[in-house]
């Protein structure tokens, strides 16, 4: 399941740097030198990581035929974790202790017998984890648009570190994350808002728990790297409201015509950080009452199920509003194709649009938030939080 079939969860990186629009021999060549080698001496580290081929975690080769489809190249970042349980090298320890203190006459066992027993115990340690006995291992999936500059993967936190780090190793490249601020500002330069896109604050959709002298605080947008990633909330709740106050179809200037639909699941968060978040699960959840007195209350969404309809093909999905992260992606299946090349190739045509068309919604969205009509738009989605939460009521 991932990139090749299934459903598939990623977050996009930007790449940074003098890098090549296609792919190379030299670029297959230089993933090989860095793939993950299992050392047969020396205790193994703690972590260790590696690139990988990505069919399974001892691939370690590297070609056209398995790694390139439609000018990106896939492979995976192996990370092997190799960890001695510290209860169970406790028990080994009282176990040698009671051996040999069951061999001295006071029934005790001395300290320089402690010590032996300890440097014993550090000996089995080792030779267990030499032997691979305590080693784990998982695959993060990797696909790199090489023409798009852009890469695609699940990693998050520490396993975006290693990432990073191998990365720029291995090719002399830097990985950004995407982030909704990150590519606010993007889309605001390229319209020539940076100043609008400076000056931006939070939108009050909601008299806060306080009154409304009281802000949106967004908590946990304070707390990361990106001031602005509160616009991805904002862009998820106007979503809401096109597809339950409006028609549900938005213009978009490349990708068209795109319908729609909140589905399955819609997690909201109070960005006064007072009443807590909410997780709604099911059919329709912007239309539990749950979610409207939500609104009310000044919660605003951190992620939302979507139905999208681009280019004439369907997918669903999860985004988060923050990092534009997508999870559980459904793209449409390739109904003609004669092998898995194609099936793979066509799949990264159908991904390539599907990020095309979040990336328009959300210029559609930012043109409206930079421009001077969004205390009309702000208006109406507070006149709809209000009406439908009457309604609920």
């Amino acid at each position: 399941m991932g990139f090749p079939s299934g459903s598939v969860s990623f977050r996009r990186f930007l790449v940074t740097g003098k890098g090549r629009k296609t792919v190379d021999q030299d670029m297959l060549d230089k993933l090989a030198e860095h793939v993950l080698k299992v050392g047969e001496f020396g205790v193994p580290e703690e972590e260790e990581w590696g690139w990988c081929g990505g069919r399974h975690v001892l691939d370690g080769k590297f070609s056209f035929d398995h790694n390139v489809f439609n000018d990106c190249l896939h492979f995976a970042l192996r990370i092997d974790t190799n960890r001695f349980p510290g209860s169970l090298k406790k028990a080994y320890e009282l176990m040698e202790e009671e051996a040999v203190a069951a061999n001295n006459p006071s029934g005790f066992i001395s300290k320089n017998q402690k010590k032996d027993v300890k440097d014993t115990i550090r000996q089995k340690v080792e030779d267990e984890l030499k032997s691979g006995k305590f080693r784990r291992s998982k695959l993060v999936q990797v696909l790199w648009d090489l023409p798009n500059r852009t890469l695609y993967s699940s990693a998050t936190g520490k396993s975006f570190e290693k990432l990073a780090e191998l990365f720029e190793r291995t090719f002399g490249l830097s990985l950004e994350p995407v982030t909704s601020g990150t590519a606010a500002l993007h889309v605001c330069e390229k319209l020539g808002k940076r100043r609008e896109y400076e000056d931006t604050r939070p939108t009050r959709f909601a008299v806060g728990p306080a009154g409304d002298g009281q802000h949106p605080e967004y908590p946990w947008v304070t707390k990361g790297a990106e001031p602005k990633d509160f616009l991805g909330n904002e862009f998820l709740l106007w979503l809401w409201h096109e597809a339950d106050a409006r028609n549900g179809v938005i213009k978009t200037a490349e990708s068209g015509d795109i319908a729609i639909l909140i589905d399955k699941s819609l997690d909201l968060d109070c960005s006064y950080g007072q009443t807590g978040r909410d997780g709604l699960k099911g059919d329709g959840p912007g239309r539990m009452p749950e979610a409207m007195d939500g609104l009310r209350s000044g919660k605003v969404p951190r992620k939302a199920g979507l139905v999208l309809d681009i280019n004439r093909h369907q997918y669903t999905l999860t985004l988060a509003g923050e990092s534009l992260a997508v999870n559980g992606l459904v793209i449409p299946d390739i109904e003609e194709a004669d092998t898995p090349r194609v099936v793979f190739e066509e799949r990264v045509t159908l991904l390539r649009d599907f990020c095309k068309g979040i990336d328009e919604l959300f210029a559609a969205f930012l043109k409206v938030r930079a421009g001077g009509s969004w205390d009309t738009h702000g208006g109406a989605i507070k006149k709809w939080i209000k009406s439908q939460a009457k309604a609920a009521a």
